[in-house]
């Protein structure tokens, strides 16, 4: 059974630590918290994993399901586990299937899936967690490593997101109980971070919206072989978990892709969802993307040339909230000659193994005032950022010098 106890926890002070020093470098901040994790970690198992519990014999895969759902999307969180379980059957006997959850009117705990025993709870926490702390999410995942050693792991994340932007959600958004000085979120740095210290995973699935942007994908470039997810916003009902746990344990990712898209247009909690923009990225061919990209798009904006962005596929424009996210293949297509577009299409194609496109090439959209895929023959399910000069009162092209695709593409050359 899931209760509540007061405010206790490790996650909980470094929530508030992330508060108190907001003036100071979050990035650095971090660093720290995560040492000083490390060194704790020992001492944690124990609030962590009942002590009974012996790590099992290593498995061919172990999928962790890691649902960040203390925020509005709570109560679609039980569609989406009532969906696992319902798919329980196509789980192989050598295949851990772990979903670590955190919804709004409950403590976090721990499951595990089985086609043998169904839903079991494997732990309860008796204290509610910051699920967007680093050291809660490192802790976690490394004692599910620990205690479901396997050869390869998948790992799903689930919550809002919004992509690589600084100073919003990014990924995650865990409002704490009790507090009155707003939510946690998680920056994609400091998830690389985490996951590097994990066993390099065959896929990372962002069940979050805006995900599958060229940025976000560089930065984790190292810790996963495959990124799956959506450049744009998805339905909060999500996945179609049981239409895509066997391609998950099999770490099928064209199945996951196209298992995600058959179960849309859909109805869900009385609501129609139009669609949901989808793809693939091997991230090991990011790399001759990057180069590629910039040998194109270095000389076109020397010295803050703005390219003009209206033929350009957007994925959001509200941007008193967020900044525009554009589709790179579309843009590319825009800004290259024919002969230059085809070269560049050459490595795309290596890097981008998959997109899918809603029927109507519409998909579901709060933050995009016309979501429709205007020109499919050129859209290629990533976005990419393109600096202009109204995003400089918002921040947008400093934050842009944050990531690592700005050095990698070129952008440092520009003035930009």
């Amino acid at each position: 059974m899931h209760y509540k106890a007061k405010n206790s926890t490790h996650g909980t002070l470094i929530c508030n630590l992330f508060r108190t020093f907001a003036p100071m470098k979050r990035c650095a901040l971090y660093i720290i918290i995560l040492y000083i994790g490390g060194l704790l970690l020992s001492g944690c198992h124990d609030s962590l994993v009942p002590p009974e519990e012996q790590p099992r014999a290593e498995a061919e895969r172990t999928v962790i399901v890691y649902i960040s759902g203390d925020n509005t999307l709570s109560s679609a969180v039980r569609y989406d586990t009532t969906e696992m379980a319902k798919g329980k059957d196509f789980i192989p006997e050598n295949v851990n299937f772990i979903i670590y959850l955190d919804d709004k009117p409950h403590n976090p705990a721990i499951y595990e899936l089985s086609a043998k025993n169904g839903m079991r709870l494997w732990k309860q926490f008796n204290e509610e967690l910051c699920s967007t702390d680093s050291l809660t999410m490192l802790r976690t995942l490394r004692s599910i490593e620990h205690y479901f050693p396997a050869r390869h792991y998948g790992i799903t994340f689930w919550s809002h997101a919004t992509g690589w932007t600084p100073r919003r959600k990014t990924f995650g958004k865990d409002e704490m109980p009790g507090t009155t000085q707003g939510e946690s979120e998680m920056e994609i740095p400091v998830l690389r971070d985490i996951l590097a210290q994990l066993p390099k995973c065959d896929y990372l699935f962002f069940d979050a919206c805006f995900m599958q942007s060229i940025e976000v994908a560089y930065e984790l470039r190292n810790v996963t072989q495959y990124m799956i997810g959506s450049p744009a916003e998805i339905p909060g009902s999500g996945a179609p978990y049981d239409k895509i746990i066997d391609a998950l344990c099999r770490a099928d990712v064209r199945g996951i892709v196209e298992g995600y898209a058959s179960g849309y247009p859909g109805t869900y909690n009385g609501f129609q969802y139009p669609g949901v923009l989808l793809s693939c990225i091997d991230c090991s061919q990011l790399e001759p993307l990057a180069q590629l990209t910039g040998e194109f798009l270095t000389p076109l904006c020397m010295n803050r040339t703005e390219r003009y962005s209206d033929g350009f596929q957007a994925y959001c424009n509200h941007l008193t909230k967020y900044t525009h996210y554009f589709d790179m293949r579309t843009t590319m297509c825009r800004l290259l000659s024919d002969e230059a577009y085809a070269a560049w299409m050459e490595v795309f194609d290596k890097a981008v193994l998959l997109h899918t496109l809603s029927p109507g090439n519409r998909w579901f959209a709060n933050l995009c005032d016309q979501p429709i895929v205007w020109d499919p023959e050129c859209y290629g399910g990533v976005s990419m950022f393109m600096p202009l000069y109204r995003y400089d009162s918002y921040g947008w092209n400093e934050d842009f010098h944050k990531t690592s695709w700005y050095t990698a593409a070129g952008w440092d050359q520009t003035g930009w």
